[in-house]
């Protein structure tokens, strides 16, 4: 019978779990009884790579061919770890461990192990999460789910305890720091932010110690006793035993012995926070941005959830009782709480998947929940996922978001796309994927090349793309591409990144785009439901809007315009400005506003006009419809409800009459029909 596991694959330890045969989630001993497996990994002269605590003890042998910490190196296509010829990646070297592991779980469960679900920090991007599973993979592990760090903590002591609220997880493990806010409401565990810093962890700590005794030791011998490796090897483990000396006791000491000198240090636990203050800041630092991005303080807190071995240090346990007001929760065993939580996800991920096959739910020992009751888990990423597009002006390009950070997963938005066609085949897209915060190309990474293809050659010469971008329930990105008026999909190939990038920092080819200005009547006429239609039509517009390639501006207009937001290709500050809009005075015309905004756009300039009655000064803003036509301005005119549909028509490139209850699909349509046409001329209403 096939067995399933959850991996807690650690920067320092990893560790296995399952099912017992009462349905409780149990550590898995590995292959010399302990509950942690090192993550290190050692290469012997002429045989195969051992990991585990052998690697580590030939580590502080002196050994060399010895790596650690190669967790962090996940995704990163230039690390390397050379030894007798032959270059291994962090991914390589994973697999490596996850064999270990996987062989120890089998020997200890009696049985064959192939299914897994892996636990990952919750910062990992797209190209660290890839990886993981494809690690997994190596080592002949099918991964059911890969599942965020803290969240697997959350579900860890959230079965176990019967208490609703928000808690927030402040992982802090040997390599990685999380941290996750998340509400706990009977079997649902909901994540509403999170965030973090892959290289961040104890490993820092011990590092600080490093340094401020070796800094000692140069200056009272002149040699530094980080040259020679037995001896650095010796300081990185008599470092970290240290650290956990000093969360027992106030004063511990080390002795360092190097180039015939031999000094015993001592450090005091003042001492050490001193040291590594500015660690302890960086953490608080993500853990104030995490709670804002809740929308929470501390006193919105149900309590705080402690996980990882590095938060035994009384320096975070004192932080955490200063700024909630509380003791931290306790209850879970910080060490393998995450093992734990992946072991319980792995027993639904199976129990799921033979139910998809037809079979009487989980094979083997099942999940025993408290009172029956479902467990339901909606996790979230904690980086926004975007496209490389050309900026508003044309002049560079930028990364424009297309999912949110801290949205719920899996998600999928879609865009279209107008490509120029030719005839005789070949036709393709590329599209360059992001994960970052920032507008600017430097604040983000780029994470996918994507190619599509199989695109159709049009008798107008242009394609309309639908391109659908997804996160999946692993965090993992997905792109989905179909031709409008084409059954089949098309076939989306992710292929490596150019060694030779620099093309981002230069000036892009032309690529105008639409400046479109939403302009949105809020008379009193308006007020209650209809505003309120409205402001689900604009919303609508924006989703529908190709954000890459257009920007978007939001006025209100009744006796006065207001600007409710610049021209941004940023779907968030758009939509804030959406719902922002509120009902006030008459009815005057916004055309010359929108005339002077749009004259000198580089961009093809389009308004998008809603109204539900007569305006004053109809006969001036005739006139400066005028100047809006000569100037290259288009303008789509949306009538409902007592609006002048013979004024409206005459102002405009193309006008519509429309019901109130048809106001969003309407703007959906002219959405669809912008992008596909790329000016308000080309719009055909069905």
């Amino acid at each position: 019978m096939e067995r399933f596991i959850g991996i807690d694959l650690g920067t320092t330890y990893s560790a296995v779990s399952t099912i017992d045969e009462y349905g409780k989630p149990v550590i898995v001993r590995n292959r010399e009884g302990e509950h942690l497996t090192p993550s290190v990994v050692y290469f012997p002269p002429g045989g195969n790579p051992v990991a585990g605590a052998e690697a580590k003890e030939m580590m502080l042998s002196g050994e060399d061919n010895v790596i650690m910490f190669f967790k962090r190196e996940m995704g990163n296509p230039e690390f390397r770890f050379s030894v007798y010829g032959k270059e291994y990646s962090a991914t390589d070297l994973s697999a490596i461990l996850l064999r270990k592991l996987r062989d120890d779980a089998e020997a200890a469960l009696g049985g064959s192990v192939t299914k897994s679900v892996i636990t990952v920090p919750a910062y990992f991007n797209d190209l660290q999460r890839s990886e993981t599973i494809k690690a997994a993979q190596i080592a002949g592990l099918e991964v059911m789910r890969i599942i965020n760090e803290p969240t697997a903590a959350a579900i860890n002591y959230g079965i176990a305890r019967q208490g609703d609220g928000r808690l927030l997880v402040y992982d802090l493990g040997g390599g990685t720091f999380d941290v996750t806010v998340l509400e706990v409401s009977g079997g649902d565990i909901t994540v509403l932010s999170t965030g973090g810093d892959h290289n961040l962890g104890g490993k820092d700590w011990d590092d600080c110690i490093i340094t401020y005794i070796t800094d000692q030791f140069e200056k009272e011998f002149g040699e530094n006793p980080n040259d020679d490796p037995l001896t650095y090897n010796d300081l990185v483990f008599n470092a970290e035993r240290l650290k956990k000396q000093l969360s027992v006791v106030r004063s511990a000491s080390m002795t360092v012995r190097y180039a015939g000198h031999r000094q015993k240090y001592e450090i005091t636990r003042e001492k050490f926070e001193e040291l590594t203050e500015h660690l302890m800041q960086g953490t608080r630092q993500k853990t104030k941005e995490v709670l804002s991005e809740a929308g929470l303080g501390w006193g919105d807190l149900a309590g705080v959830l402690l996980v990882g071995g590095s938060t035994k240090m009384p320096m975070v346990e004192n932080w955490v009782r200063l700024m909630s007001g509380k003791e931290p929760l306790r209850g879970i065993n910080v060490d393998e709480a995450v093992c734990l939580g992946a072991g319980i996800q792995a027993a639904l991920e199976a129990e799921r998947q033979n139910r998809r096959m037809g079979l009487p739910g989980a094979q083997g020992p099942r999940l025993s929940l408290p009172g029956g009751r479902p467990l339901n888990i909606k996790d979230v990423m904690s980086h926004s996922l975007g496209a490389i597009a050309v900026s508003k002006e044309g002049d560079r390009y930028v990364n424009s978001i297309i999912i949110r950070k801290n949205v719920t997963i899996p998600v999928t938005e879609n865009r279209p796309f107008k490509l120029r066609t030719r005839p005789g085949g070949g036709n393709e897209m590329e599209v360059y994927l992001t994960q970052g915060e920032g507008t600017e190309v430097t604040q983000c990474t780029v994470v996918g090349r994507y190619v599509l293809r199989g695109i159709a050659h049009t008798g107008s010469g242009e394609a309309i793309i639908d391109i659908g971008y997804a996160y999946d329930e692993n965090g993992v990105i997905n792109v989905i591409g179909r031709q409008q008026g084409m059954a089949p999909p098309l076939l989306v190939e992710k292929l490596p990144l150019p060694d030779d990038m620099s093309w981002l920092y230069g000036q892009p080819k032309s690529n105008a785009g639409l400046s479109i200005m939403l302009v949105i009547d809020i008379s009193y006429s308006m007020e209650g439901h209809p505003l309120s239609q409205a402001k689900k039509a604009a919303l609508e517009f924006v989703k529908k809007t190709n954000l890459e390639t257009s920007a978007i501006s939001v006025i209100g207009f009744s006796d006065d315009v207001t600007e409710y937001c610049r021209p941004s290709h940023d779907r968030g500050v758009i939509e804030k400005a959406i719902k922002r809009l509120k009902e006030q005075g008459g009815t005057e015309s916004p055309l010359e506003f929108c005339y002077q905004r749009l004259a000198s756009s580089k961009a093809k300039p389009v308004i998008v006009v809603l109204t539900d009655g007569s305006w004053s000064g109809q006969q001036r803003a005739i006139a400066t419809s005028d100047r809006c036509r000569d100037a290259g301005i288009d303008i789509i005119a949306i009538g409902f409800g007592s609006a002048d549909k013979k004024f409206l028509r005459r102002i405009s490139t193309i006008s519509m009459m429309t019901d109130l209850d048809k106001l969003v699909d309407s703007f959906g349509t002219i959405a669809q029909e912008l992008a596909q046409s790329g000016s308000a001329s080309g719009i055909k209403f069905r």
